[in-house]
């Protein structure tokens, strides 16, 4: 069939494993491992894919087929619809051609696409560091740092920030039995709801009346 010779390749610089599911068609299911050097993309060739409808009343179904472009678009888009703080000029690098292409190939015969791939992801490295900084800052809580925005810190170079040693602070943490905020074990109160951790602690504090 002439569809069998339908292929596109796509190209990822992405930290994040990209896995794909497309149910109903098949082949239906995508993976891409972990980029974590950008002078190295990862990649996958697509082929098309396919999938059975029932048209005009006939008992047998036909096979209807989905060229490869539009599977390999669908990967790049739905991922990217999943990630945070993405805009279109910022976001994790992953696009597509059509063909089947080595990550060599790419590199000399794509070097604009390639360069706008790696453009397109610091600037989301830098928003998401800024966003893991403030929220960090108003919440003082691990759970808003994520291993992408450590890898982002890394990437850009910049100076550690005090949440990158969160996750072996917050191992010693006690978790709020009310809304499971991660606090010091110092805390007589919860910093996230107000719960009372240490009502002995807490018997000994003198609070500033409102108004």
């Amino acid at each position: 069939m002439i569809y069998q010779e339908d292929k596109s390749t796509v190209f990822s610089i992405s930290p994040s494993l990209i896995d794909e599911f497309k149910p109903g068609i098949y082949p239906g299911h995508f993976v891409i491992a972990p980029c974590l050097n950008d002078s190295k993309p990862e990649r996958l060739v697509i082929g098309a894919s396919e999938h059975l409808m029932f048209v005009g009343g006939k008992k047998q179904p036909i096979r209807i087929v989905t060229p490869s472009y539009q599977i390999a678009k669908s990967i790049q888009d739905d991922f990217l619809d999943g990630q945070l703080v993405t805009t279109p000029n910022s976001h994790p690098g992953i696009c597509w051609v059509q063909g089947e292409v080595t990550v060599s190939e790419f590199m000399k015969n794509h070097s604009d696409m390639y360069k706008q791939m790696q453009e397109v992801q610091r600037r989301w490295f830098i928003m998401l560091v800024q966003k893991t900084e403030d929220d960090y800052k108003k919440y003082k809580n691990s759970r808003v740092v994520t291993d992408q925005a450590r890898f982002a810190v890394r990437a850009l170079g910049v100076p550690m920030p005090e949440w990158m040693n969160v996750e072996e602070i917050g191992l010693n943490f006690n978790k709020c039995p009310a809304c499971s905020t991660m606090n010091d074990p110092v805390n007589a109160i919860c910093t996230g709801c107000h719960c009372v951790l240490n009502a002995e602690k807490y018997k000994t504090l003198t609070f500033a009346k409102a108004g």
